[in-house]
């Protein structure tokens, strides 16, 4: 175990570990791409901090495929967004897997979670101990958005309700962890569907309105889910784009140490600002008005 901060250092893992300040998200997306294989490799070690970084890592790397997989649907690139769609996916399953076996380290049962009966499952969560949180929120992230991506597939749907599970969790145990990244999961799990289906957008922004709490307004990316969870649901143009350039116009630096975020933020704000004609009835809304 001695030689892990060598070959860390070595292999150029020096550059991913403080990839959060870089401002550059073309830099961010290749140092993610280029250290995938190298953490895989160290992960083989058994180090369960290596194997939650590897998870981590690869769900990183899925949402800047998924960026480009939104783009490609925009510009009518049927071929393109399913090819990125596809990668997404496979790459969360990479992340999933990793973050599992990190928590198997601590429960064995964990090698087995989405094959395990629900309520066993459950009982397992309680056991879940805050110092792995971490390994939870990423197994969580990962599952939820492969299921995102494949919303035609009930056998995928059908285990939203264990992703849900493990979020309930990481807000028990520690709800500011990753930028109360669990706040964001539920902002996405109420404001993304219909109410018909247990879509609530008044939930969602209480969710959202917590992640402004827990990071004293910095972290852009709440300001974006306000738009796209809470205003786009609510077809309330005005706080729509108000919330979108608010993040775009705001300082680059506004979040010190954590510049790849607030970059991020402001590239998904950008392109969802652009989107107003195609998600608004804009005409519909100014004869309300009138």
């Amino acid at each position: 175990m001695l030689l892990l901060p060598i070959l860390a250092g070595g292999c150029g893992l020096s550059k991913l570990s403080k990839i959060q300040q870089e401002s550059d998200l073309t830099v961010v997306e290749t140092t993610l791409e280029k250290n995938l294989k190298t953490l895989e490799r160290l992960a083989k070690l058994g180090n369960k901090s290596l194997i939650v970084k590897t998870a981590r890592a690869f769900s990183s790397y899925s949402g800047f495929l998924e960026d480009r997989m939104e783009e490609a649907e925009i510009a009518g690139d049927t071929e393109t967004a399913e090819e990125m769609r596809a990668q997404a996916i496979v790459h969360y399953a990479r992340s999933e897997m990793y973050a599992f076996k990190a928590l198997a380290k601590s429960n064995k049962i964990f090698n087995k979670a989405r094959t395990i009966g629900m309520e066993v499952f459950e009982n397992l969560l309680q056991k879940v101990k805050p110092e792995d949180v971490e390994p939870l929120f990423w197994a969580a992230y990962a599952v939820g958005r492969g299921i995102s991506l494949q919303k035609d597939d009930p056998m995928q749907v059908i285990d939203l309700a264990r992703v849900e599970l493990m979020m309930r969790r990481v807000l028990e145990l520690d709800e500011k962890f990753y930028f109360g990244g669990a706040h964001l999961f539920y902002a996405v799990y109420y404001g993304d569907r219909s109410p018909a289906i247990g879509g609530d957008p008044e939930k969602a922004k209480e969710h959202i309105d917590k992640v402004d709490e827990i990071n004293d307004g910095k972290f852009l990316m709440s300001k974006f889910f306000l738009a796209r969870y809470y205003a786009y649901p609510k077809q309330d143009v005005e706080l729509y784009k108000k919330s979108l350039q608010e993040v775009i116009d705001a300082p680059s630096d506004i979040f010190p140490g954590e510049e790849a975020a607030t970059s991020l933020a402001k590239s998904r704000s950008k392109r969802w600002l652009s989107q107003v004609d195609m998600l608004f009835d804009l005409e519909l809304i100014e004869g309300e008005i009138e």
